[in-house]
């Protein structure tokens, strides 16, 4: 089985699939970060080895390989993201707003043999937003590697939140609201880790800038972090808040609660199907507030109850069976 995965720009979720997809056949990446990658000839090539082609989201890095399609007629898989399929009037976020992005979406995702969803919350943007048929949208949640035996280690009363911080995750990711909460602990430590970037993924401190003045002293913006220190931040966290307007999924809750945290999340898209029966699902500020008192006043954290379709091996083996 000979796979051509293309993608444009490197996350850990990307990472992570691309793993996945090589341990189930022969893969070659393709990267489209810049506009000379749209004219190299290794695309056409790569494109006559493969037997399936598999993007990561429907937007223009995906458009020279469904002309190209036309003529090989390789099987092709979408993964649907947020941006893509979304359209929040109320915040000016997806590419379902626009007319001629809307349509070019549209227009990708119509020529997918399977448009993958990675919540049921995506599956329904999907259709409602993109006019695909349900039956051309498979749901394979997005996943990390759940841990066999759920440690709880000491926690200590802080709040965390992780996300990339620019001019459009302030609203999306609820960093305004994060930071409004903590107005209300001014004894408790927030944490915020995420790289600070423009809304082009470039290197930025304006956001940060912006954020920081509305925040009291007790809020901490650490940038970007190495795994380790994330991985024990996690560890030391009681709360996990996560007030976005708007997730696909939310992997970053999941990683929370495999590391012990408490999560409380807004009642937004994927959140509460991500929590599933775990941690708070708040509507509003007082809800929060209360919600991130009774974590504190709870002697013992128990342990969460993840929903074992999260897990990689789940995803891989749907993958898969996608692909037979």
């Amino acid at each position: 089985m000979k796979i051509l995965y293309i993608i444009s720009g490197e996350t850990k979720f990307k990472k992570r699939d691309e793993i996945i997809l090589s341990e189930i056949g022969d893969l070659k990446k393709i990267n489209m970060s810049r506009w000379k990658d749209y004219l190299n000839p290794k695309n056409l090539e790569f494109l006559i080895w493969c037997d399936y082609i598999f993007i990561w989201f429907a937007s223009f890095h995906a458009i020279p390989f469904i002309l190209l399609n036309k003529i090989f007629k390789k099987k092709v898989y979408i993964v649907a993201g947020g941006y893509d399929v979304a359209n929040l009037q109320e915040i000016k976020y997806g590419s379902m707003m626009f007319g001629f992005r809307r349509k070019i979406g549209q227009w990708i995702l119509k020529h997918a043999n399977s448009v993958i969803a990675v919540s049921k919350s995506n599956r329904n943007e999907i259709i409602k937003n993109c006019k695909v048929h349900p039956q051309r949208i498979k749901l394979i949640y997005n996943a990390i590697r759940l841990k066999n035996k759920q440690t709880i280690h000491h926690k200590n009363n802080q709040v965390l939140t992780v996300g990339e911080l620019n001019e459009e995750t302030i609203l999306r990711k609820g960093l305004d609201r994060f930071v409004n909460i903590s107005r209300a602990f001014p004894n408790i430590q927030f944490i915020h880790i995420g790289k600070w970037t423009n809304k082009h993924g470039k290197q930025s401190m304006n956001a940060l800038i912006k954020l920081k003045s509305d925040a009291l002293n007790n809020v901490r913006f650490l940038g970007f972090v190495s795994d380790g220190i994330l991985e024990k931040t996690f560890q030391e966290s009681k709360v996990y808040l996560q007030l976005s307007r708007h997730e696909a999924f939310g992997l970053s809750v999941l990683e929370a609660m495999n590391h012990g945290c408490v999560p409380i999340v807004a009642n937004a898209y994927a959140l509460p199907e991500v929590v599933c029966g775990n941690g708070y699902i708040v509507k509003n500020y007082k809800e929060c507030i209360s919600a991130i008192e009774d974590v504190f006043k709870t002697p013992k954290i128990k342990k969460n109850n993840i929903n074992p379709t999260f897990d990689l091996s789940v995803r891989k083996d749907a993958f898969e069976k996608l692909m037979i």
